[in-house]
């Protein structure tokens, strides 16, 4: 039986604290880096970037695992799962024809239900025998004598749960105009995608979407990969806010990657990246890049850090080409080499989840990431006014 990716010996388990940079995973052509070891922490934060609250981002959806990791968990293919999002520990079941997310507590004493198993369409809890049908209602208690009625209040807290790009995706709160973010190389017949394996880094989900969208560090975090000095200065792009994302250019890449360091599909004289390469920024955590090879070869990359607590995430990616010859792992490859030169520069950060507007210091090549922050601050307060208020900021419009 597979485990549960939060530990490798446990079924279920808290992500926790790291170690020291020791633990480091070093890349592979078809696997990204991540941390091995997880260690616990006295005092976990709670607070998340920008001084939110996890309360604030309960509202949009986040993938929680692929159905690829979720089939293999269990031999029935159809779980239960347990993970973590947002700090909340949550259950993923196949119940009913449909997967589903719930509450991984038990009614009855607080067990997890991850811990026990599928029986026809319902979850049974392998503490106490309870179980439960596909809307959370408990529908057996095995201890209860002949004719004695089920209590009313046994029942699951249930999520929104929706399967897309072969993720399962859970919102904890509904009521807001949130929508799965879109991804339009998944559906587009002239592209082909390629599914990475999530990884899992001790930073916070705005950590790792700073770093995503971050283009001044190409020249030294990824000097001779994504570029290199003297190409250290970039043109100020407009940045266009509308229906709950931002959009920019940049004219960075491997353009400017001097010599025959430049690397990256397809192979040949060909392998440099035409700029302006395009972002689209769907809040508050998923990123989408558009780029080209040529007129005819593209690429699209995919990426939503999901927020497993203020200072741990786990992301979900794909990377996306134009239908040609190349093999998968020539582009996977690429995308490794990348992720290991930028995973002990995200992890070093201090602390690792974004601090207040004036904990750090921002000049204006940061422009995307200063917008970025701005909007993710006003959406929190929305959030905290309520569910019509957040959908409301999220289709306020701008240009910078």
């Amino acid at each position: 039986m597979a485990q549960n990716w939060l530990s490798d010996k446990l079924p279920y388990h808290r992500p926790e604290w790291l170690g020291s940079s020791d633990n480091i995973q070093p890349g592979t052509p078809v696997q990204p880096p991540q941390y091995r070891t997880l260690q616990s922490s006295d005092s976990p934060a709670t607070s998340y970037d920008l001084g939110t609250t996890a309360e604030s981002w309960k509202y949009f959806w986040h993938p929680v695992a692929t159905v690829k990791e979720f089939r293999g968990h269990t031999h029935s293919g159809k779980g239960p799962m347990s993970t973590v999002l947002l700090g909340q520990r949550i259950v993923v079941a196949e119940m009913g024809g449909q997967i589903q997310a719930f509450d991984d507590k038990c009614p009855h004493r607080g067990a997890s239900l991850g811990m026990g198993w599928i029986e026809g369409d319902n979850l049974r809890c392998r503490y106490h025998g309870w179980c439960f049908d596909s809307k959370g209602k408990c529908v057996d208690i095995p201890s209860l004598g002949e004719g004695d009625p089920i209590p009313a209040r046994a029942k699951l807290q249930g999520y929104d749960c929706q399967v897309k790009y072969d993720l399962i995706w859970v919102r904890l709160k509904p009521g807001a105009d949130t929508s799965i973010p879109h991804f339009p190389a998944w559906d587009d017949p002239e592209m082909t995608c390629i599914p990475g394996e999530p990884y899992l880094w001790p930073c916070s989900s705005g950590r790792r979407v700073a770093n995503f969208i971050d283009v001044t560090h190409f020249a030294f975090g990824h000097q001779g990969t994504l570029g290199g000095p003297p190409h250290t200065r970039f043109k100020p792009y407009p940045i266009t806010q509308l229906e709950g994302r931002l959009e920019f250019n940049v004219d960075t890449f491997l353009a400017f990657n001097p010599g025959d360091a430049t690397y990256g599909p397809p192979s040949g004289p060909e392998s440099v990246m035409l700029g302006p390469g395009a972002y689209h920024l769907i809040m508050p955590f998923t990123v989408v890049l558009f780029f080209k090879w040529s007129e005819t070869r593209s690429t699209q990359i995919f990426m939503h850090p999901t927020p497993i607590d203020a200072e741990n995430c786990r992301s979900y990616w794909f990377t996306c080409h134009t239908n040609d010859a190349s093999p998968d792992q020539e582009h996977l490859a690429l995308q490794s080499i990348v992720l290991t030169q930028d995973l002990p520069l995200v992890a070093s950060h201090v602390p690792r989840s974004i601090g207040g507007p004036h904990e750090e210091i921002s000049v204006p090549a940061d422009k995307p990431e200063i917008i970025w922050r701005k909007w993710m601050r006003e959406l929190a307060r929305a959030a905290d006014k309520g569910p019509e208020t957040l959908s409301a900021c999220l289709q306020e419009k701008a240009e910078y």
